[in-house]
């Protein structure tokens, strides 16, 4: 084995094969070990040690399916922020025990061997006449153009074998670099065109489906793409029993001290299990680009409305709301440099720029944000019209709570559905434990069947949490009904593990003190606890107002039609919208491994004039935004336009 400080030479005297022992490194000499393998006609295989660990891989050569760069930036941010991660003077160390040195050098010569049995793929560095200076540690004449070429059409993968030598375990893993890697598999650059939807139909088998068929996202194929306890993407696959659902949840690794990513409800595990993968890839590739690399900075002003989307279209925060404490906004002002990332106006058929940090929920870098933004809009589907479809449906969901919330308006009752056993399980579920669930028609000017689904206590203990909201939209109302059924009663029965364990989110005693104060409502949690309150109940009696309840056949009496082609319905939609005087825009957020490999597509829509959800009082969007004022009076639920100060002042109940 050579130290990486001897590689170069070797390299140089005619060595083209070598075993490259790391046992006290940091991040940047592996970034340097990388670059000098894939400029040069050799192949490194890096055996590294990080305390107990022992790390066999990947085989680094020109054209390698990922480097070592990227495979230690993925096992790091599986730590969930424990570690600085990303910086290259993350120092790590550790020995390798002499019970375990022959088989790693056996092992180390087979793949060696392997790989170096097959010619290595081109790369643009041999055609590259002048390659640029190397690092100055390693090598005379390194060549990073490789870092040039471009990502792979099929999600190849390289090996990494790990030996945990304090329990004797040994695991092999499957790597590669998702959502790119600026050494081995860079990111193509964004641009105008970036976000263009194909052509072509997209006909649904079952009209009343508006999923197509895709045999590529069994669980075992979800899970083989997808989940790596060591190297994510999805580093953790959980699944709870004392659910009303087999419910599973898929934490994602993206190196964040919070737990994120995608949980799945479903009647058995399987089902629940596959949901949960793909909201964990929506959640994944809606935090930041994973398929091209931001490169337009610049104001609005220099842009202009017709090249660039006016932040103040998407509602602005309260101007008091940059003072705050967790404020992580700046006041707008169109001279400020933004960056930016294109989206697709569906509506004018034309491309459009919109801040990075609005297409995307959680960007690195310290660059300015002028609206806090969720994973609000994003979709997932196999289609990239599907995932717009329902991207919008979410904005639609979100949209109508948040009008309804804010406006303080009431809603018509929906009677429980009839024809679903399903829902009317869940109701009894929720009685079990004391709870009436009430449904509410949500729908407002954009036309889409929308749902609150709200299960009200009726019990006798003094401390029970008193309410539980949550809402659905879809063009099927019996869909919109389950979707919000499925979310409250589920939250109903999680509600004692949130309250009840030590440092608890949702400890009453804690959620008292932001009663009276709700500039110190800062989370999802936050905000769902300070509602159950019985001090709160007040604030939800707008929406409980008695009123008879009407059938969802009444209610949506053309609902749902049937849908041969799902581009007709987005079709239909977005102009109904632009009919409203809305636009709609979608950026699309596919990871290229994943669109390739499971034909799953992502996109993030943008409504402006919607109301967006925003979690943290402060962070509430409602500057700008005349919709809100004048569409209740227009439905008939507020007596007369609204005025700013007539807002509901108190932070919504959404979960």
């Amino acid at each position: 084995m050579l130290d990486a400080s001897a590689v170069a030479p070797a390299a140089a005297a005619g060595l083209t094969t070598a075993v490259v022992l790391l046992d006290d490194w940091t991040l940047g000499q592996a970034e340097e070990l990388t670059r000098y393998a894939l400029g040069h006609a050799v192949a490194l295989l890096p055996v590294r040690c990080d305390g107990p660990l022992v790390l066999v891989g990947p085989v680094l050569r020109p054209g390698a399916a990922a480097c070592l760069s990227c495979a230690e930036h993925q096992r790091l941010a599986t730590a969930g922020g424990r570690v600085p991660w990303e910086s290259p003077k993350l120092h790590m160390a550790g020995v390798l025990r002499p019970r375990y040195a022959a088989a790693i050098a056996t092992l180390a010569r087979e793949l060696l061997a392997e790989h170096t049995a097959t010619p290595a793929p081109p790369t643009a560095a041999a055609d590259d006449p002048s390659p640029p200076a190397p690092p100055a540690s390693l090598a005379p004449s390194v060549n990073p153009a490789a870092d040039l070429s471009p990502a792979p059409s099929r999600p190849a993968t390289a090996t990494v074998h790990v030996l945990h030598q304090g329990r004797g375990t040994w695991s092999t893993h499957r790597v590669r670099p998702f959502g790119g890697c600026p050494r081995c598999r860079p990111l193509p650059p964004d641009g105008p065109d970036a976000s263009r939807l194909p052509g072509g139909a997209d006909p649904l088998p079952d009209p009343y489906v508006l999923r197509t068929p895709n045999p590529r996202t069994g669980l075992a194929d979800l899970r083989a793409a997808l989940h790596d306890e060591r190297f994510g993407p999805v580093r953790r696959l959980t699944r709870a029993e004392d659910s009303v659902f087999a419910l599973t949840t898929a934490l994602v690794s993206d190196g964040r001290p919070v737990e994120d990513g995608g949980y799945g409800r479903g009647a058995d595990f399987d089902a629940s299990g596959r949901v949960a993968l793909f909201e964990a890839v929506e959640r994944f590739t809606g935090m930041r680009p994973t398929g091209r690399r931001t490169v337009l900075r610049s104001s609005f002003a220099a842009l202009g409305p017709d090249r660039a989307l006016d932040p103040r279209r998407l509602g602005l925060p309260a101007p008091e709301a940059h003072t705050h404490p967790a404020a992580t906004t700046v006041p707008y002002h169109p001279d400020l440099a933004l960056d930016w990332v294109h989206g697709w106006s569906l509506t004018h058929d034309r491309p459009v720029a919109v801040p990075e940090h609005v297409a995307y929920w959680d960007v690195p870098g310290d660059g300015p944000r002028v609206v806090y933004e969720s994973s609000n809009g994003c979709g997932l589907g196999n289609s990239p019209q599907e995932a717009v479809l329902y991207g919008l449906f979410e904005v639609a969901e979100r949209d109508a709570f948040l009008m309804a919330w804010y406006a303080r308006t009431p809603l018509r009752r929906v009677a429980l559905p009839d024809d679903d056993p399903r829902t009317a399980e869940l109701a009894d579920r929720a009685a079990l434990v004391g709870y009436e669930l009430v449904l509410l028609d949500a729908t407002n000017d954009l036309g889409v069947p929308a749902v609150l689904a709200v299960c009200r206590y009726r019990g006798t203990h003094p401390e029970a949490p008193r309410a539980f909201l949550a809402a659905g939209a879809h063009h099927d109302p019996r869909v919109a009904i389950r979707s919000a059924v499925a979310e409250v009663v589920t939250n109903v029965h999680e509600a004692p593990h949130r309250a009840l364990t030590p440092d608890a989110p949702r400890d009453p005693r804690r959620l008292r003190t932001l009663l009276d104060r709700p500039e110190l409502v800062l989370t999802l949690d936050d905000h769902v606890g300070v509602n159950t309150l019985p001090e709160a109940a007040p604030r939800l009696a707008f929406l409980l107002t008695p009123s008879p309840e009407l059938p969802w056949q009444q209610l949506w009496p053309d609902a749902p039609h049937p849908v041969p082609d799902l581009r007709g319905l987005l079709t239909s939609t977005v102009r109904r919208l632009a009919g409203l005087g809305l636009e709609v825009i979608a950026v699309r957020q596919d990871e290229p491994g994943v669109a390739a490999g499971l034909g799953l597509y992502g996109a993030k829509v943008i409504v402006p004039g919607t109301l967006p959800m925003t979690f943290g009082h402060h962070n509430r969007r409602t500057q700008g935004l005349p919709r809100l004022l004048e569409v209740p009076a227009h439905l008939g639920r507020a007596p007369g336009i609204l005025r700013p100060e007539d807002l509901n002042p108190h932070p919504h109940p959404f979960p």
